[in-house]
C-alpha cells in the first residue's frame, strides 16, 4: 500500500497550529523564565524549523528574509561559543580572568571573552527562540490567508490570557496561576512574574486585535449600519467586529492593571502610529459622494482614530499616571544605566559575554544611587544589556534586523491595500517593543521574544509575500512568451 503523500498546505496547517501550541504553552510557563520550560521551547521550535524545511517558502524574498534570520542565528550562536572559549595569553581576554589568575598564586585562568562563560552558554536556547519562531511562522505564511490565520490565533490567544488575567487578579489575586504570587502583588501578570513583561505582551495582543478591528470596519456600511432590514449574510461581519472591539478592549484593561510604565507608554506611541497609518486609506465600505466630502474624508478620519485612542488611554491610565507621580524619583533603572555605559566602555568592542551582566555589573554598581539592597539581573534596557554582552556585534545584528524588517513591513504598508492592516501593525508592534525595550528587558523573556516574532513574521509575510508571487508569475509568464 503506498502512503498517501500529505498536502503541503496540510503541513503548513498542522505545522503553524504546532508553532500556536508551542508558544502558548510557553507564555503559561510564567514566559519560558524556567530553565526546564526555556530549554523545551527552544527545542520544540528547533524541531519545528526541521519540520519546516519540508515546505520551503516559495516567495523569493521570505525565503531570503528566512535565510537571513538563520544565518544571523548561527552567526551569533558562534560568536557567544567563540567567547566562552578559553584563549590563554590573548589580549581578548576579559580583564576579571588576568586579575583572577594573580589573586591565585600562577594558576592558570579560563581566560575567556566572557566573564561569565557558564551564563553565556546557559543563554543560547533564549537567543535561538525568537530567530526560530521567525523562520518557522514564514514557513507556515505562504498565502495571505494562512498569514491571516495565524495572526488571529496569536491575537485571539492574546485576548483570552488577557481575560484569564483580568479574572485571576479579581478573584485570586494572591495566585500566580498554580503558585503563591511573591512578586507584584497587586498588579496584573497573568502567567509572568514581571508586570512589566505582562505590560509588553498586552501591549502587543492588543495591537493584534487592533488591526483585525480595522479589517473587520472596512466592510461596514456606515449608511445602512442602523437600518432595520438586514441581510443575514452580513451578520457576520458584525458578530466578528463586536468580537474583536471586545478583544481590543479586553487587552486594553489587562494593560493598564499591570501599571508597567514603559509598556503604556510604548504602547500608547504605537497604537497612534497604527491608528494614523490605517486612517490614511478608507475605513469603510462607504464610498463619498461628493468631492468635498472626500477631501475631508482623511483628515477626519485620522483626528477621530487619534481621538479615540487617546480617549481609551486616559480612560484607563488614571493609576498608572498616579503612580508615575509618586515613584520616579525612587527608580534606580536610571542610575543603573550610567554604570552599564561604564561597563559597555571598559569590553568594548567584544563584548562582556552574552547573558552575563549579572556578574559583571556589581563591579560597576553605585550604590550611592542604586542602592545596596537586592539584586539587579538586567539592566532594564534591552540594547545596553545586549550592547554589554556582544560589543559591536550587537551593533550589527541590530541593524540588519532592523533594516531587513522596516524595509519589508514599510514596503506592505505602501503596496498592499486589502491586507495592509496586517504590515501596519506589524510595525507598529516593532515600534512598541523597541520603545520598551529602552526602558525593560521584556524582550529577554523568550517566549514574549518568539511570540512577537511570530507575529511580525506573519505581518512580513503579508507585506512581501503576495508581490514576490506577483513578479514570479510575470517573469514565468514573459519566459513562456
Amino acid at each position: 500500500m503506498t502512503a498517501t503523500p500529505i498536502d503541503p498546505a496540510t503541513r503548513r496547517l498542522w505545522l503553524g497550529r504546532a508553532l500556536l501550541a508551542l508558544l502558548a504553552g510557553t507564555i503559561l510557563a510564567q514566559g519560558g523564565a524556567s530553565t526546564v520550560a526555556l530549554d523545551f521551547a527552544a527545542l520544540g521550535l528547533a524541531l519545528l524549523a526541521v519540520a519546516a524545511a519540508a515546505a520551503p517558502v516559495a516567495a523569493p524574498r521570505l525565503a531570503r528574509l528566512q535565510a537571513l534570520a538563520l544565518l544571523l542565528l548561527a552567526g551569533l550562536l558562534a560568536y557567544a561559543l567563540w567567547q566562552t572559549l578559553p584563549l590563554g595569553d590573548s589580549p581578548f581576554a576579559d580583564a576579571a580572568w588576568r586579575g583572577l589568575g594573580d589573586a591565585l598564586a600562577g594558576a592558570a585562568p579560563r581566560n575567556a571573552v566572557s566573564a561569565a562563560p557558564g551564563l553565556t552558554l546557559a543563554a543560547a536556547p533564549a537567543l535561538a527562540a525568537p530567530f526560530l519562531a521567525f523562520a518557522v511562522a514564514l514557513a507556515c505564511c505562504q498565502t495571505d490567508d494562512e498569514a491571516l490565520r495565524l495572526w488571529r490565533g496569536l491575537a485571539y490567544f492574546g485576548a483570552f490570557l488577557a481575560a484569564f488575567g483580568i479574572a485571576q487578579e479579581v478573584l485570586w489575586p494572591d495566585q500566580l496561576l498554580l503558585e503563591p504570587k511573591r512578586f507584584y502583588l497587586g498588579d496584573l501578570t497573568a502567567s509572568f512574574v514581571n508586570r512589566n513583561t505582562a505590560g509588553t505582551f498586552f501591549g502587543v495582543a492588543l495591537l493584534l486585535n487592533l488591526a483585525l478591528m480595522f479589517a473587520d470596519l472596512r466592510a461596514v456600511r456606515l449608511s445602512a449600519l442602523f437600518r432595520h432590514r438586514r441581510r443575514r449574510s452580513r451578520d457576520g461581519w458584525r458578530a466578528a467586529l463586536l468580537v474583536h472591539v471586545f478583544a481590543v478592549l479586553d487587552c486594553a484593561t489587562a494593560l493598564f492593571l499591570t501599571r508597567s510604565r514603559g509598556a503604556i507608554g510604548a504602547t500608547l506611541v504605537a497604537a497612534l502610529v497604527a491608528a494614523a497609518l490605517m486612517a490614511t486609506r478608507r475605513l469603510t465600505a462607504d464610498r463619498p459622494r461628493e468631492e468635498v466630502v472626500e477631501r475631508w474624508r482623511r483628515p477626519i478620519v485620522v483626528v477621530a482614530a487619534l481621538t479615540l485612542t487617546l480617549g481609551l488611554f486616559v480612560l484607563f491610565a488614571g493609576r498608572t499616571e498616579h503612580r508615575v507621580q509618586s515613584l520616579a524619583s525612587e527608580d534606580g533603572r536610571w542610575c543603573v544605566f550610567r554604570s552599564t555605559l561604564a561597563a559597555i566602555a571598559d569590553h568594548w568592542p567584544y563584548g562582556a559575554g552574552l547573558a552575563a551582566f549579572p556578574d559583571v555589573f556589581p563591579a560597576y554598581r553605585d550604590a550611592d544611587c542604586a542602592g545596596v539592597f537586592g539584586v539587579w539581573d538586567h539592566a532594564h534596557d534591552f540594547f545596553l544589556e545586549g550592547l554589554l554582552g556582544l560589543g559591536a556585534v550587537f551593533v550589527v545584528a541590530a541593524a540588519i534586523v532592523y533594516a531587513a524588517l522596516g524595509a519589508a513591513l514599510v514596503r506592505g504598508a505602501r503596496a498592499r491595500r486589502r491586507m495592509r492592516f496586517l504590515p501596519v501593525a506589524g510595525l507598529a508592534a516593532l515600534v512598541l517593543v523597541s520603545l520598551h525595550g529602552i526602558v525593560d528587558f521584556s524582550l529577554q523573556i523568550p517566549a514574549v521574544a518568539a511570540y512577537v516574532s511570530a507575529a511580525i513574521a506573519a505581518a512580513v509575510a503579508v507585506a512581501v509575500g503576495r508581490t514576490d508571487q506577483g513578479a514570479e508569475r510575470r517573469r514565468l509568464e514573459n519566459r513562456a512568451a
